[in-house]
C-alpha cells in the first residue's frame, strides 16, 4: 500500500518517526520490554465496550463511551488551556464513562506518555494509548506505561504489519482498537484479525468530518461479523443527536474528546452520551 503524500497524515507520523528516534537514544527498546513486563495487570478494554444482551446499562444507558483526554489537536489547536489529565479522567469515571482515551502525540496534539501514566494511576478503567503506533517500540512502550490497550491506524499500516502490532499487543494482555476509514482498509483490518473494529467519521488526510460515515463501513459487514466484532464510532460527536443513528446501527462504543474537553460540566455530557438523558 502506497500512503499519499504531503498530508496532514504524514506529516504527523513523520514527527513521530523522529521522536521515537530520539526516545530510543534515551530508553531502549530492551529496556521497555523489561518494564512492560513487570507493569501491572491489563484492565479488560474490549469488556468494557461491549454491550450487554439488554442493549441497556443497568443504569439505562444505551451507548458505551470512551472518553477521551487531550490538550489539544490538528483541527482545533489547542482546546485546554488549563490541563489536568488525571482529574480529567476522574471526572470521566465519575460520570459513567466506560474507559478513558489518552492523546501522547507531542507535536500537534501536545501529549505525552505522562499524561497516560498519570491517568492510568487515577481511575481503575481501562486506558487507551491513542498515537500514531506502527512499531513495537511503541506497544512496549504503553504496556509500560499502564496502558489497557493501544490504537492502530490501518491507514498507515501493511496489513501485515498490522496483524504483527495487533498479535504482540494481546501477547502482552492488552487490546487492540484498529481504526479503519477507507471502506477498503475494513477487508485488511478483518484479515489482520481484528477484534475491537473503530471507524474515524473523521478523513484523516483531509480532515472532513461525516458521522453518517460509521453506518456506511459497518454496513458491509455481515451479521456473524457484527456479533463477534466489537464496534467503535469515532469523531464529530457532540450529543444524544449524532448518537442515536449510531445505537440504531447496533455500535457498542462511541469515542468521543472534544466534545466532553469543551463541555463545562463533564458527567453531564456523558449522561447526554450515554443514552440516559436523552429522548
Amino acid at each position: 500500500m502506497t500512503i499519499a503524500t504531503h498530508t496532514v497524515l504524514d506529516k504527523l507520523v513523520e514527527g513521530v518517526r523522529e521522536d521515537i528516534a530520539s526516545d530510543k537514544r534515551r530508553r531502549s527498546e530492551t529496556d521497555l520490554k523489561s518494564m512492560a513486563k513487570d507493569a501491572p495487570p491489563t484492565v479488560d478494554f474490549a469488556g468494557a465496550l461491549r454491550k450487554p444482551d439488554s442493549d441497556e446499562d443497568a443504569d439505562g444507558a444505551r451507548m458505551r463511551v470512551i472518553a477521551e483526554v487531550k490538550q489539544a489537536s490538528p483541527s482545533q489547536g489547542q482546546i485546554a488551556e488549563t490541563f489536568q489529565p488525571a482529574e480529567i479522567a476522574r471526572a470521566y469515571e465519575a460520570g459513567g464513562a466506560a474507559a478513558v482515551s489518552v492523546l501522547t502525540e507531542r507535536r500537534r496534539f501536545l501529549g505525552e506518555m505522562a499524561h497516560l501514566e498519570g491517568v492510568r494511576g487515577a481511575v481503575s478503567l481501562p486506558v487507551l494509548r491513542k498515537e500514531f503506533i506502527f512499531t513495537e517500540y511503541q506497544i512496549f512502550e504503553a504496556r509500560a506505561g499502564g496502558a489497557d490497550a493501544v490504537l492502530l491506524i490501518a491507514a498507515i499500516l501493511e496489513t501485515a504489519q498490522m496483524e504483527d502490532l495487533r498479535a504482540l499487543t494481546e501477547e502482552l494482555g492488552m487490546d487492540a482498537l484498529v481504526e479503519v476509514y477507507a471502506e477498503e482498509e475494513l477487508g485488511r483490518a478483518l484479515e489482520a484479525g481484528t477484534r475491537v473494529l473503530g471507524v474515524n467519521n473523521r478523513n484523516l488526510k483531509t480532515f472532513e468530518v461525516d458521522t453518517a460515515h460509521t453506518a456506511r463501513v459497518f454496513g458491509r459487514l455481515t451479521p456473524e461479523q457484527r456479533e463477534e466484532l466489537v464496534l467503535v464510532s469515532e469523531s464529530g460527536i457532540f450529543g444524544w443527536r449524532e448518537v442515536a443513528p449510531l445505537v440504531d446501527e447496533g455500535v457498542d462504543a462511541i469515542l468521543v474528546g472534544e466534545a466532553l474537553m469543551r463541555a463545562p460540566d463533564a458527567g453531564d455530557l456523558l449522561r447526554e452520551l450515554r443514552g440516559i438523558e436523552a429522548g
